[in-house]
């Protein structure tokens, strides 16, 4: 039976965030003895409390997971996140719906991924809740380009694929559609998600191939309608 991922993993997030068991307790009013059952539980209120407490979304604590040993680390990241701005700006993406902008939207996204591929000569990220990589195809330009230009937040989201292919976790794991030529070469399509600073939700669709069983980044679309913006102090 699947886990949810705080009870599968929650002590290699720990880790991973640099906090104790100690100072996890402290801060969930438990004694430290507790913590091993705390990841158990399943009330929904007080996992709320720990995604409060670890700073991380409540929906990645609740989702499921496939494999319940504890976290792998991901690689080193380099500073690609840091000169995003090099490539493509907040400011260059249109917010309108008219075809323009649409076209514009799909030409930033289409220019953002070439230049992601020649910083990322393997073409991949490690994801922690899959723990194995998730693999950049002319699939993933083509159909993320034409699905995410159609939403302005959706393109904003593009601008932290980074973070997305490595923290992304886990929702579920559907077929591949039949009908659907862009997912004819794939076995299964995994839906995941993650929340985007700036954006809120979004999900990323990542397809098994069914030659190799390796994970490809298919699609990313934003979720909320409506953009979170965090107005200067």
């Amino acid at each position: 039976m699947n886990q949810i991922y705080f009870e599968a993993k929650g002590e290699g997030l720990l880790e991973r965030l640099g906090i104790s068991k100690s100072e996890f307790a402290r801060r969930m009013g438990i004694r430290k003895q507790n913590v091993k059952a705390l990841f158990k539980t399943k009330n929904l209120e007080t996992i709320y409390k720990a995604a409060t407490v670890l700073g991380v979304p409540f929906e990645m604590l609740i989702g499921y997971v496939e494999e319940p040993e504890l976290l792998d680390f991901p690689p080193e990241e380099d500073d690609f996140a840091d000169n995003v701005e090099d490539i493509i700006s907040e400011d260059d993406i249109p917010t309108g719906d008219s075809v323009e902008d649409r076209r514009r939207r799909y030409d930033l996204i289409f220019q953002f991924y070439q230049e992601w591929k020649r910083r990322n000569p393997e073409q991949k990220k490690y994801n922690i809740a899959l723990k194995e990589d998730i693999n950049i195809r002319s699939i993933s330009l083509d159909e993320t380009a034409a699905q995410a230009s159609l939403a302005y937040l959706s393109t904003l989201a593009v601008l932290q694929l980074d973070a997305i292919l490595t923290n992304a976790w886990l929702v579920k794991t559907v077929p591949s559609k039949a009908n659907s030529k862009n997912q004819r070469s794939f076995e299964s399509m995994i839906i995941m998600e993650y929340v985007c600073t700036g954006v809120g939700r979004i999900k990323m669709t990542v397809g098994v191939r069914r030659s190799d069983r390796k994970k490809v980044q298919y699609c990313i679309t934003a979720i909320d309608a409506t953009k979170i913006r965090q107005e200067a102090k």
